[in-house]
């Protein structure tokens, strides 16, 4: 069974109709491509906070010595 998992990292959490297009289109994907029946794809869907991927780098940045 095809297993699906996308990060997300952004200020905000996807809005559900995104994530619902997404999973639409992900759906068609691997039926076309992979041959995948109807219901067989496993998505997971995470949403990172910037702060918990690199962007908590931003801040090392401005107190970085020249």
């Amino acid at each position: 069974m095809p297993l699906l998992e996308v990060l997300y990292a952004g200020e905000e959490p996807l809005q559900p109709e995104r994530k619902r297009a997404f999973a639409r289109e992900a759906v068609a994907i691997f039926q076309e491509v992979l041959g995948t029946p109807p219901g067989r794809l496993r998505l997971v869907i995470h949403h990172l906070h910037p702060d918990d991927s690199l962007g908590l780098l931003a801040d090392d940045e401005t107190d970085a010595e020249p």
